[in-house]
């Protein structure tokens, strides 16, 4: 590749240290896409014949089938994808393939390459793994609209929430990820494409950047061919949405991880995502969640690496820009992976709702949250809402000083604590009632939540670029 210069050959330890083959030759799709677009135009600039155009297009799509059906010897020694794939298109073709490098540099190459695979990654796989599992959370929430549950602040019983209004929380959640993930790369100062830029100060030949852009599908070609080649910002654009979905998936884990214990037993998680122990026969531990909130770590940590490597690099390719794509490659993997797992633990056999535990846990009284309800009932009356605040609170140290819960309340008991407690109050004291109460837009009560159901439905059931 570079013998003209250099009379020796790199220390077979120097190979291994810097090769990327291993790694980058994922990117092979994109890398002939990419090439395939500049031999076009080496042809319309009159470097290529039409006849050397036509090999190389030959050439390639014996390459094509030669990777597919896992022929293909990618060489260490040759460092990357882009020579091993230039390499065995020259023993194909000849000369036309050692034409196909004019005025191109790998730092072009690699630039365009890898955003081109963070384009498509984004878009054909991790955006539908991310719709499949709203698709799972909404057919769960659909099942269970008359289910309430304690919502939580603090760790601690606040109010009275619908099931379904918890779960379209989730479901909101990755839905801004999948338009996230759609979004990704763009048509603006982000989705500009590099090829043309060569190694970094532009092409000594009269290739039309533009046309190239649009070839790959892209309307803007890079306004700076400096900054164009060592720009990775699609890169942490990609990592930081997984890196968001991650935390997402962590936080639903968490509560169903919380959720399934003993303690709450709200639901049971099925075979297919929970594991035994070695040594306690009894146990069901829900490792599916806990991976997925592992795994987040780990995805983030590939964020803050990729802004380590960048903060410091002077313009414009440096060798360290090899060290991006594994980050980006095990970032996207295991988003992917851990959307396609949480669909399986919200599927119908493996999320089963224990309504029966739910209700004696409801029944309990603990956490008295039917309290909100009587601080809202006084301010009807007229009360301030803070006075209102205060009655309630007397309230609730009254029933807890007596072991009471409040849906053992007299009218006397009311009437104990504050004169402006009515006996009417007392069929206030459900939590049906309380999450009927709630009627705005983002609201618990059953007609609000299920037009918000109805909103994701519409969306799922569409093209889902919106």
């Amino acid at each position: 590749m570079w013998a003209g210069r250099f009379s020796g050959k790199p220390d077979k330890l120097m190979q291994e240290f810097s090769q990327s083959v291993s790694f980058d030759q994922r990117l092979w799709r994109e890398d002939i896409q990419g090439s395939l677009a500049y031999a076009a135009e080496l042809q319309r600039i009159g470097i290529l014949t039409e006849k050397e155009l036509a090999d190389i297009r030959k050439g390639f799509e014996q390459i094509t089938q030669e990777i597919e059906s896992g022929k293909f010897e990618w060489k260490v020694e040759l460092e990357d994808v882009h020579m091993n794939i230039e390499s065995r298109l020259t023993e194909l073709i000849g000369d036309a393939g050692k034409k196909l490098h004019t005025g191109r540099s790998r730092n072009d190459q690699v630039a365009t390459d890898f955003k081109l695979w963070c384009i498509r990654v984004a878009r054909e796989e991790l955006k539908p793994a991310a719709v499949a599992l709203v698709q799972a959370i909404v057919d769960r929430a659909s099942e269970n609209i008359g289910v309430i549950v304690p919502a939580y602040t603090h760790l601690q019983r606040a109010m009275p929430t619908r099931l379904a209004h918890h779960l379209n929380a989730y479901a909101e959640m990755i839905f801004h990820d999948s338009r996230v993930f759609m979004r990704h790369g763009a048509v603006d100062a982000q989705g500009r494409i590099a090829l043309g830029s060569g190694a970094g100060t532009g092409n000594s030949f009269p290739v039309d950047m533009e046309c190239l852009a649009k070839s790959l599908g892209r309307n803007l070609a890079a306004r700076n061919s400096m900054e164009a080649v060592s720009d990775r910002d699609f890169a942490l654009d990609l990592v930081f949405a997984c890196a968001k979905c991650m935390a997402h998936l962590s936080r639903m884990a968490e509560d169903l991880i919380v959720w399934s214990t003993a303690e709450f037993g709200f639901v049971t998680l099925g075979d297919a995502v929970t594991t035994g122990s070695s040594i306690m026969p009894q146990k069901r531990n829900p490792d599916a969640c806990e991976l997925v909130r592992g795994k987040t770590g780990r995805v983030v940590g590939h964020l803050m690496a990729l802004f380590t490597l960048l903060k410091g690099l002077p313009m414009t390719y440096n060798r360290d820009l090899q060290e991006d794509k594994e980050a980006v490659f095990d970032a996207t993997d295991q988003t992917l992976a851990c959307l396609r797992v949480m669909a399986l633990v919200f599927s119908k056999e493996n999320f089963k709702v224990n309504r029966e535990r739910i209700q004696q846990h409801l029944d309990s009284g603990l956490g008295y949250m039917e309290a909100m309800n009587v601080a809202d009932w006084l301010v009807l009356q007229g009360v301030p809402f803070r006075d209102g605040h205060d009655i309630t609170g007397r309230l609730v140290k009254y029933v807890e000083q007596k072991g009471m819960r409040f849906a053992d309340l007299t009218a006397e008991d009311l009437q104990a604590v504050d004169k402006r407690l009515k006996p009417e109050l007392l069929k206030e004291l459900s939590l049906e009632a309380l999450v009927e109460r709630k009627q705005v837009y983002a609201g618990t009560a059953k007609a609000r939540v299920l037009e918000r159901l109805a909103e994701l439905k519409q969306w799922l059931g569409k093209d889902n670029d919106q």
